[in-house]
């Protein structure tokens, strides 16, 4: 498992106890406002994913069969551009470039889209729509502990409208045409949020102390697979 950032810090452990939900959600607050790399990192880690969602969507809508879902594709991409545009905007008012920020993660990206190729178009939307979505909740997430105004500024962008939502209903179309198709992208869901969650992980600032790290990741990704549950029950999907 690979790791953008590490800060060596070491801090005393606690028993574990399993918590309530309430108690999860609430420290996931707090443990990602202690696991967030700085702002520079942050911005060219999101740009460049945000880029990748919309080259994905982008694909999808160049390959739909038909006039509806291309239109639904389209928008859905533009809005994952816009996305990009505006983490890509905010690193040159820091007058940086945007090229060189997201380059150190541009490897580590490219080799996850590698392993995720889908085999065929609908593959290809549910991983627009699982990866999109657990990308952007993630890090809209993770925007909230770093350090800097821009931060609550990023939640909202990823927080905003991603058209997913259309996205959604081409899955839907698609398992209902064929319920066999169902099956088939529900184990292809289960391999993308596993994967993501990798992505995910790897942009955390983790300690020498792993089992300090683990408690602090645990809620986070609690409720993010919570989240992807949702997702995939959506579609009538076992994840």
């Amino acid at each position: 498992m690979f790791s953008w950032f590490r800060r060596r810090r070491s801090a005393p452990t606690e028993a574990r106890r399993l918590r309530s939900r309430e108690e999860l959600s609430e420290s996931a607050k707090v443990d990602l406002a202690e696991l967030a790399p700085g702002v520079i990192p942050y911005l060219g880690l999101v740009a460049y994913l945000e880029l990748e969602v919309y080259q994905a969507t982008s694909r999808a809508a160049a390959d739909a069969p038909d006039l509806v879902a291309k239109e639904i594709l389209s928008n859905a991409a533009g809005m994952a551009l816009n996305k990009h545009q505006e983490f890509a905007a905010e690193i040159r008012r820091r007058h940086r470039e945007p090229a060189v920020v997201m380059q150190p993660y541009a490897a580590a990206i490219d080799r996850f889209v590698d392993r995720v190729t889908p085999a065929n178009w609908n593959e290809l939307l549910l991983l627009v729509y699982l990866c999109g979505g657990l990308f952007d909740d993630f890090f809209s997430q993770l925007a909230r502990g770093v350090t800097d105004p821009f931060g609550d500024t990023a939640a909202e962008i990823l927080s905003g409208e991603s058209g997913r939502a259309g996205v959604a209903t081409l899955l839907e179309r698609a398992i209902r045409e064929n319920p066999r198709t169902g099956d088939r992208l529900a184990l292809w869901g289960r391999r993308l949020v596993g994967d993501s969650l990798l992505v995910a992980r790897a942009s955390l600032v983790l300690s020498d102390n792993e089992v300090n790290d683990e408690k602090k990741i645990e809620p986070v990704f609690t409720e993010l697979i919570s989240t992807h549950i949702k997702r995939m029950d959506g579609l009538g999907l076992t994840a």
